[in-house]
């Protein structure tokens, strides 16, 4: 009885060893590809490659033990697992690598790249064939499905060079403002002296109203990327700030 029963699950034993033999071999093929690789190709290709691989592995490893053990129960168990996978959101994981392919061929971002995406930003840290890691200022990690990052409006601030910053400075009416407005531009001139070949990159003062006995000046100029513009942005307050006290006027409306 023991021996009818065990010849009976053998085919099931024998599809489980060379499932897990399969896994196994994935995961040591993709390590050390990615690994290999990710020298001459950098990491985001490298680890396409070794995803790729063992998701050809994965199909080759089924298609052994179909082959292996001939079991129409085996068969059905498989179609089950897969039929199961799909009612529990797997077409959510199809969606995700169809939209990692179109990513890497596409070329929308990459790795070191400073994005908007899904509405959240930072810095890519990663992109897999399924999810993309954003870094934040804050060293979090948030990680997007790729169906969903292609599913909304994606934003490179690095694709060309340069991100725009401004601050607003208030000047009392009392005060000269074509003094004050010249005095900055002269101080912004060399703000970020890597970005001023481009005329795009230019830094600009733009007065937009008068509030409450004050000019508002607003000082826009371009930056490097970073994860955090806040130093900059403080940079260019100071700057124009004691641009408008060296030529004498007064930020005090009492003054």
């Amino acid at each position: 009885m023991s021996t009818t029963v065990f010849d009976a699950l053998r085919p099931f034993l024998n599809a489980i060893l060379i499932g897990l033999g399969g896994i196994l071999i994935a995961l040591i093929v993709s390590w050390i590809v990615s690994h290999l690789l990710a020298r001459p190709m950098g990491k985001v290709w490298s680890r396409f490659i070794g995803s790729f691989l063992a998701l050809a592995i994965g199909i080759w490893t089924v298609k052994v033990i179909l082959d292996t053990t001939g079991a129409a129960g085996l068969l059905v168990v498989i179609v089950t697992a897969i039929t199961g996978a799909f009612a529990i959101g797997s077409e959510r994981i199809a969606g995700d690598l169809l939209a990692g392919v179109s990513l890497f061929v596409g070329r929308t971002y990459s790795a070191g790249d400073y994005v908007v995406i899904a509405g959240k930003e930072g810095r890519v840290a990663n992109v897999s064939l399924f999810l993309t890691t954003l870094e934040t200022v804050n060293g979090d990690e948030i990680y997007i499905r790729n169906a969903e990052a292609t599913n909304g409006t994606i934003i490179n601030y690095s694709a060309h060079p340069g991100h725009l910053i401004s601050v607003k400075v208030p000047l009392p009416i009392n005060q000269d403002l074509n003094v004050a407005v010249d005095a900055i531009q002269k101080a912004m001139a060399g703000f970020a002296p890597d970005l001023s070949a481009k005329s795009l990159n230019q830094p600009a003062v733009v007065v937009q109203t008068a509030e409450e006995g004050y000019f508002i000046i607003e000082v826009r100029a371009y930056m490097t990327d970073r994860l955090d513009a806040g130093p900059e942005m403080t940079r260019l307050f100071l700057l124009a700030v004691n641009a408008i006290k060296e030529v004498g006027l007064s930020l005090d409306a009492n003054a």
